[in-house]
């Protein structure tokens, strides 16, 4: 099955043809430069001093920058690693029609003083223009010359390019494009200039070959605020994260589902180069009633974050949907209800956690400054970003150690703390984009591995055995009981909560493990564990010898398994040293290296081993002989 195909799949379009008919949203980019067409240049609100920045964000900080918005003073610089300038419009031709007051000198040094990179931003709304130019190679070169003379006029960094939306017969045209755009800017002189692409949360019309994209482009800003917009007919969230059985009578797209379909055409790597974008807006819809989600009669409008601060301290309630983790509020005036959905601090956090639990790039917003003069989404990214906390037990990264069978556990996937899993090798078009927890089992003997949960009527944990932390390298899967023949390794098992396409089917769960060793094999002594495929000492710190021993102070052990001091003497570091304080006779490091390789070696005969055998025992005579003969001396003296 194709790319394409999977996508399609994957986002349930056969499954949903109402999804399939919907029209192709119009994005609140192309909503708001129509606004704000022909509107007069701003002169720059520029700040009199810019802080140097003292600890870069962890990841990518990427603000779209409208040329409508003048004020530069609020702008928390240190959150922010990227600015795209929006922007200059283009035509079918790929000729310019409005700059929009660029090369914008204040905006650029202001950036740069502050150490963050500007894109210039290129904007062509409809599939129709974008074909005529992307599909001609005549007008993709003309353009791409266009593009590098308007980002070197401006001192820019990079390049945003931002089509919507590109369509099926345009999908090797756009990939061109990018291409030879990447391959211009390197002639040109500029192999440090990054280029962006701004996507929508759903290719509607399969027109985005990601992996190709990729390929020649640093980032894909997915504009994540498309789930309600101006042609719904629904209130609902813009930036919808995920959807509860409540919602799913009027939606079934969220930006869990996206990022799942996104993630699972990509590679782990290219994941990084996703950057995923919020709203600092949301939007009013006239409805017919003050349930939340219902039916939209009419809508008013995109509502800036700070505007939606300012109706709260009015008389409206302030409410929120913990269950898709979103505020809203309500009103009634005369006969007419109206509801605002919006992104605070809370919401966008929850968005955040799940970007950085997916492993994205980083996170970006639409636009910067629509929460002036309030800091809290400043303050929110400044502790995300710049803040780290250890990884809990149960994440792919931290799995939760299987160290004897049979072995059972008892969790819930509500509340696992690995969000990374979405759609498995093993099966690909089964989503998987719940939360999951994750287990780790060594085995050190070949052999059968099983594993099940029990079947439940409102939940639903299915079973993934990988050999790394990749979705891509899953080698069975179980949707209760799982049973996989395994060599000796280390393996990952996760309990990830499938979705019902939209809702996930979350909730407690028991695990059953255990393991069946293959006839005729064996495992570890008793004294030793199983760690990635290997009879290891539990400390790590101890060499077997038989039994684990610390070989810097063990007399019997010393340096090396079977080493043994001399009556009187002492193991220290590794060396026998007498009463006296003479330094007794040091393994040498080759002897030292042997022993330790030949590791329990020694102890089926007994006796001490090293590298050659007779051989390290002639040294080791050698040796004693040696220093009696210095003790003689000394007396004879």
């Amino acid at each position: 099955m194709g790319l394409g195909a999977l996508a399609s799949l994957a986002l349930g379009h056969s499954a949903l043809a109402d999804e399939a008919q919907l029209e192709t949203p119009v994005s609140i980019h192309q909503l708001e430069a129509q606004q704000h067409a022909g509107e007069t240049y701003a002169p720059r609100i520029v700040p009199t001093t810019v802080p140097l920045r003292t600890n870069a964000p962890s990841r990518v900080v990427y603000g779209y920058y409208p040329y409508w918005v003048a004020d530069l003073t609020t702008i928390r610089w240190n959150a922010l690693t990227h600015l795209a300038w929006f922007s200059i419009d283009l035509d079918a031709d790929g000729a310019i029609v409005a700059r929009h007051g660029w090369p914008d000198p204040d905006v650029v040094s202001t950036a740069h003083a502050a150490g963050v990179r500007v894109d210039l931003t290129f904007t062509l709304f409809g599939g129709a223009g974008i074909q005529n130019l992307c599909n001609s190679p005549s007008r993709r070169a003309s353009t791409i010359s266009t593009i590098v003379t308007e980002m070197e006029a401006g001192n820019a960094d990079g390049v945003s390019i931002d089509f919507e939306f590109v369509n099926g017969d345009t999908r090797a045209g756009f990939v061109a494009f990018i291409q030879e755009l990447r391959a211009a800017l390197d002639t040109a002189g500029h192999p440090d200039a990054e280029i962006s692409i701004a996507g929508p949360t759903v290719d509607w019309g399969n027109g985005l070959d990601m992996p190709a994209l990729l390929d020649a482009a640093d980032w894909f800003f997915i504009m994540g605020y498309g789930y309600f917009w101006s042609g719904s007919s629904h209130a609902g969230p813009t930036g919808m994260l995920r959807v509860t059985p409540e919602w799913a009578p009027v939606q079934s797209l969220s930006m869990l589902r996206t990022i799942a379909t996104y993630s699972t055409l990509l590679t782990a790597e290219q994941r990084h180069q996703l950057i995923w974008g919020v709203p600092y807006y949301g939007r009013e819809y006239v409805t017919v009633s003050g349930e939340s989600g219902a039916s939209a009669t009419d809508q008013n409008g995109a509502v800036t974050y700070s505007a939606a601060i300012t109706d709260l301290m009015g008389a409206v309630e302030p409410l929120y949907d913990a269950g898709i983790e979103n505020p809203w509020y309500r009103w009634q005036s005369g006969n007419q209800w109206h509801q605002v959905y919006y992104d605070d601090a809370r919401s966008l956090s929850a968005k955040y956690d799940l970007a950085f639990a997916q492993d994205l790039g980083g996170v970006g917003m639409w636009a910067l400054n629509y929460d002036k003069p309030h800091a809290e989404l400043w303050d929110l990214l400044e502790d995300t970003l710049h803040g780290s906390e250890p990884l809990a037990e149960g994440h792919r990264f931290a799995p939760i150690p299987i160290r004897s069978f049979p072995y059972q556990d008892e969790r819930d996937t509500r509340e696992g703390p690995s969000h990374y899993f979405n759609h498995y090798s093993c099966d690909p078009l089964v989503p998987e984009y719940g939360r999951e927890w994750v287990y780790q089992v060594d085995v050190c003997q070949p052999g059968t591995l099983l594993a099940s949960v029990p079947v439940y009527d409102d939940r639903d944990p299915d079973l993934h055995l990988l050999s790394s932390a990749d979705q891509d390298a899953c080698l069975e899967r179980g949707h209760t009981e799982l049973e996989a023949e395994v060599q000796p390794g280390s393996y990952l098992l996760t309990v990830d909560t499938f979705v019902d396409t939209p809702v996930e089917m979350a909730g407690p769960y028991v695990l059953d493990v255990d393991f069946v060793p293959q006839a005729g094999s064996e495992g570890c002594a008793d004294h030793l564990t199983c760690s990635g495929g290997s009879c290891v000492c539990e400390d790590p710190a101890l060499i077997d010898c038989g039994t684990c021993v610390d070989v810097d102070v063990d007399p019997e052990h010393c340096g090396a398994c079977g080493r043994a001091c001399e009556v009187g003497e002492q193991c220290v570091s590794g060396r026998c040293e007498g009463d006296a304080g003479e330094g007794g006779a040091a393994p040498t490091p080759a002897a030292i290296s042997g022993d330790v390789e030949a590791g329990c070696a020694c102890r089926a005969t007994g006796q001490r081993r090293g590298p050659g055998g007779a051989w390290s025992m002639m040294l080791l005579a050698l040796a004693l002989a040696a220093r009696r003969l210095r003790h003689s001396s000394s007396s004879g003296d």
